[in-house]
């Protein structure tokens, strides 16, 4: 099945539409014509049957025959990973993370990442393919943070904060009860000094993620399975 998206205000009770990339997606490389069936989610949750009504360069118009709506999955996983230099594997982070079930993923520049930048429009792209290729209906929130202190602010009072210690030879099954977990790996030369002070004065609890060392990407995906999808 192809899963196509479009954003909440391009949905009416009846009728939706397909914009851009989206549209040109449907049209020019999966040849949809009018009549066809198909399926569109908002990013909240919603499952739309639709079938093609109209079809224009970059507007697909569609008709809704259906409408399944899922629950979100407990718990709520932000993750915050520090900066990875090289962009590909930052994506691959980014990318294989949603598909896992990571509801917010934030990028922050830690003090021991190496210089670089972050293309968020790129990321933002990854999620969105990633969302769709592995039918999910919730499009995971993207941020960046200049440091560790401004990604971990916005925490809600309610949320646990674990964060992977790479110092910590046995594998801890740090387990949570909590309906929402931010969840911190930090970048390749690891978290500095000050910033496992932060963690720690924020209530932050270590993890081990056992006794080899992981590169970012690797440690970002497995937290996040192991938490989300319960497998500690």
């Amino acid at each position: 099945m192809n899963l196509f998206y479009t954003t909440p205000d391009l949905v009416t009770p009846k009728q939706l539409r397909l914009k851009d990339q989206e549209a040109k997606h449907a049209t020019r490389v999966l040849r949809i014509r009018t009549g066809d069936q198909i399926f569109v989610t908002d990013g909240n949750g919603k499952l739309f049957n639709c079938s093609v009504s109209e079809i224009h360069k970059n507007d697909v118009a569609c008709e809704i025959l259906d409408v399944t709506i899922e629950e979100k999955k407990s718990p709520y996983i932000a993750l915050v990973i520090g900066l990875i230099k090289k962009r590909d594997r930052l994506e691959f982070a980014v990318e294989k993370s949603v598909e896992l079930g990571a509801d917010e993923i934030v990028v922050f520049r830690g003090d021991h990442s190496e210089k670089g930048n972050v293309r968020l429009d790129r990321l933002e792209a990854k999620v969105l393919s990633a969302m769709k290729q592995s039918l999910r209906l919730f499009l995971p929130k993207l941020s960046f943070a200049e440091n560790l202190s401004s990604a971990i602010d916005a925490k809600e009072k309610s949320t646990s904060l674990i964060y992977a210690d790479e110092t910590l030879d046995d594998v801890l099954s740090t387990k949570s009860d909590q309906d929402r977990l931010m969840l911190v790996v930090g970048p390749e030369g690891g978290f500095s000094e000050s910033e496992r002070n932060l963690l720690k004065i924020g209530g932050g609890v270590s993890y081990s993620l056992g006794d080899k060392r992981l590169r970012t990407e690797t440690a970002a995906v497995t937290i996040t399975d192991r938490y989300k999808n319960g497998l500690l």
